[in-house]
């Protein structure tokens, strides 16, 4: 399965996972990097299965036997101490995002697994009183972090569809730059293969430009939307495996009529048809923590340890005070019992007597066989208190034994305590030493040594047929590319517009072998020179030409002006009506990794890792940073590459952003 899950998918997944409410955890493992697999017995269908989750893609039930490793990870040894034995308590998805929660019963209250399925992705542990016990990945935003001992907090709400009224669907649409499909899939949260099947069924063309929408298609779309939600609010799923050349390719709740040429197969499950897809290659492996990220999670699961020991210790040192004052409280009634069971003791038949003390109102339970007696003790304010006894011993006896055991376990938490200072302060020594690994590797790498081309100066691209495309960032480079490189046999390109850049098409490559010029090459050229003007911030469209080398000439004629960075252009242009979109990606070149942003088909051709852009309001250092991150390269390398305004995300194809 190509795509990830959608909030529609997480859902139907919530909703069919109603039926494992009541099961008991059995087992749980980790089965890879990114696999985790919960066996649960389900006390519906009397059978066993597993709950697999692949982090960030996929959830799902499954009876297939996965191998499971013999060792056990941190993170599932983790799991197992909190989670075995409970009883799953409830499913949902937390708003309309792409989150499931799954809430596990124990006797001190209900721990929640939170699989997020955003981003990166994230299995996240935390405790009945919301704070994390661990995460399957330690992550730290603005407005968030995810780490032990931190309160769960979720991620900024998501549009829910459900949600939306006409009128606020309409100004939605009407915030976008985009094609219509795009902005459904994005700015309405309906996910790609959904936002495609709303365009279907409305009738209306999906790649039609928000600029150009009417009100009629607006109203035939948000109709085809209602319809669309009106299955998943009335639950009438009807479940279908999509298949391809008898390969399955997806499960969707019902039949999309945009899927052309696949096979529709109905199921009854779709959470549980998903396992068609845990054989599958993953996308992408949990990042390799360092040693000092290790110890820091090592350092937090030990600290969060020993002040839960603590707690524990706190606790019993109450406890054994009030039942050494207790039993002085109550002094009398005790000593009564302990003489009657001392002339019991002493008889050879004890049944009748056993059961008689038995009856007998501050006792609780006397069974000498197991050497227990328990007794119903009242404080002053006539709260009852259960009390465990030696028998054999006097009544000042037991209540000394009471406040020996207050002394040992005082002196245990003194040592507890010394324990959690000096964990602290190692936790706070590893984490400053943390952050001086963070800083020092962020001041390498701007300084990392790789090789660097003559074209890096200037704004650069490679066509699709390989030709070298070379345009200026200023009117001093826009002067000195055309005088030092628009050669003989080369072409000139230009948008037809004020503040746009020089660009010359060389016909040769990167290596300076001959490369003839194509008309989709100087397409392409066109579409760089209209991206990389003045009319990104102001248009979707707008219109460039190309012109032989001859044509370009720096002599102005008599009542003529040529500024710096400007040009004369003499006889016929080649015009081109160019649409304002560029992809950005990490190419090779001469087994260099480099960033490139041009034309998409120019971009696709060299990489199957970019995304594309159009003009929006994302700041540009904004996609600069995410980008950097998903390409591990610097983010200055990025930003002198990126069109020169905000833009918007339409397509991501093999980077997580």
């Amino acid at each position: 399965m190509q795509r990830k899950l959608s909030s529609f998918d997480i859902y139907i997944i919530a909703s069919e996972f109603q039926n494992l409410i009541g099961c008991y955890i059995e087992k749980i493992y980790q089965l890879s990097r990114s696999e985790i697999l919960i066996k649960v017995k389900n006390i519906q269908t009397k059978q066993k299965e597993s709950i697999y989750i692949r982090n960030g893609e996929l959830i799902c039930t499954t009876q297939k036997q996965l191998e499971t490793p013999t060792k056990p990870s941190t993170f599932a040894m983790t799991l197992r101490k909190y989670l075995l034995n409970g009883r799953i308590t409830g499913v949902t998805q937390h708003e309309f995002d792409r989150i499931l929660k799954l809430k596990i019963g124990k006797k001190e209250g209900d721990y929640t697994i939170v699989v997020e399925f955003f981003s990166d992705g994230n299995i996240i542990l935390v405790d009945p009183d919301n704070k994390i016990i661990l995460p399957f990945i330690r992550q730290s935003w603005a407005h968030r972090k995810v780490k032990g001992r931190e309160p769960y907090i979720p991620p900024p709400s998501q549009i829910n569809p459900f949600d939306l009224d006409k009128e606020r669907f309409a100004e939605l649409l009407r915030e976008s730059n985009a094609d219509l499909v795009r902005t459904l899939a994005v700015n309405i949260n309906l996910s790609g293969p959904i936002a495609e099947e709303i365009c279907n069924k409305a009738g209306v063309d999906k790649k039609i430009k928000i600029e150009n929408i009417d009100d009629e298609t607006i109203t035939k779309t948000f109709d085809a939307l209602t319809l669309f939600l009106e299955v998943f609010k009335k639950e009438k799923f009807e479940p279908v495996v999509v298949k391809k050349e008898n390969m399955v390719v997806d499960v969707l709740p019902f039949k999309f009529d945009s899927y052309q040429d696949v096979d529709f197969e109905k199921t009854d499950s779709l959470s549980r048809r998903f396992e068609e897809f845990i054989g599958e290659k993953k996308v992408k492996e949990k990042k390799k923590e360092s040693k000092i990220e290790k110890l820091v999670g090592k350092l937090d699961r030990q600290l969060a340890q020993q002040e839960e020991t603590a707690k524990r210790f706190e606790k019993e040192i109450e406890v054994k005070k009030i039942e050494g004052d207790l039993i002085y409280l109550n002094y009398q009634e005790i000593e009564n019992i302990l003489i009657e069971i001392t002339k019991v003791l002493e008889l050879k038949e004890k049944t009748s007597e056993i059961e008689r003390i038995n009856q007998i109102e501050i006792v609780d339970k006397f069974d000498p066989t197991n050497n227990m007696l328990v007794v119903n003790l009242k404080d002053a304010s006539g709260v009852v208190f259960k009390v465990r006894l030696n028998f054999r011993k006097t009544v000042s006896e037991n209540a000394e034994k009471c406040y020996d055991d207050n002394k040992k376990l005082r002196s245990k938490l003194h040592g507890a305590e010394k324990a959690i200072h000096i964990t602290k302060e190692h936790l706070e020594r590893t984490k400053k030493k943390e952050q001086v690994e963070r800083e020092e590797q962020e001041k390498i790498k701007p300084v990392k040594k790789e090789k660097q081309f003559w074209f890096e100066r200037y704004r650069w691209f490679i066509s699709s047929e390989g030709n070298l495309v070379v345009g200026g960032r200023d009117a001093k480079t826009n002067d000195l590319i055309v005088k030092k490189y628009l050669k003989e046999g080369d072409r000139y390109a230009h948008a037809d517009i004020q503040g746009a850049p020089s660009i010359i098409i060389k016909s040769k490559d990167v290596s300076n072998k001959p490369v003839p010029i194509s008309e989709q090459t100087l397409s392409e050229a066109c579409v760089f020179a209209a991206s990389f003007s003045k009319a990104w911030k102001q248009f979707a469209e707008a219109q460039s030409y190309w012109v032989l080398p001859e044509q370009v000439s720096k002599t102005a004629r008599s009542g003529e002006f040529v500024p710096r960075g400007g040009f004369i252009i003499r006889g016929k242009r080649n015009y081109y009506r160019c649409k304002l979109e560029v992809a950005v990606g990490l190419v090779n070149i001469e087994d260099t990794a480099k960033v490139m942003c041009g034309p998409v088909d120019a971009v696709k051709k060299h990489t199957d890792r970019y995304v594309v852009l159009v003009p929006g309001g994302m700041k540009k250092n904004d996609i600069a940073h995410k980008l950097g991150k998903a390409f591990d390269i610097g983010v200055d390398n990025v930003d002198r590459t990126l069109p020169p305004g905000g833009v918007t995300v339409v397509k991501s194809v093999g980077v997580e952003l």
